[in-house]
């Protein structure tokens, strides 16, 4: 889980997330996250908050060079955005969204 230096964003989608039994990393910013991934890059998936590809224009691509095949999530509070380098986009303000992707389209 890569977000914004927000920590209250950062720790709700993170229960949400540990509440369908899943591990995660977490970083505050993109370099941490992609320190995370080349040290972890066995994860299920990679959630990516928007507003971090404003600070890091190729964070999109680097993640997927990291982790190739694995799922990228982007959160955003457009969840209309849409982005080929990414595989879902939910309402970062609607956890429902979230759960109800890892609760199905993650795991087939």
């Amino acid at each position: 889980m890569i977000e914004e230096e927000q920590p209250e964003g950062l720790s709700s989608r993170k229960l949400v997330v540990e509440t369908v039994k899943h591990n995660v990393l977490t970083a505050y910013n993109a370099s941490d996250g992609m320190d995370l991934l080349k040290r972890f890059p066995n994860v299920d998936a990679v959630l990516v908050h928007a507003r971090q590809l404003h600070k890091w224009p190729g964070l999109l691509a680097d993640v997927r060079e990291f982790c190739p095949g694995k799922p990228i999530v982007l959160a955003s509070p457009f969840a209309e955005e849409s982005r080929p380098e990414v595989d879902f986009v939910v309402d970062s303000h609607k956890p429902q969204a979230l759960l109800k992707l890892l609760g199905e389209d993650l795991q087939s």
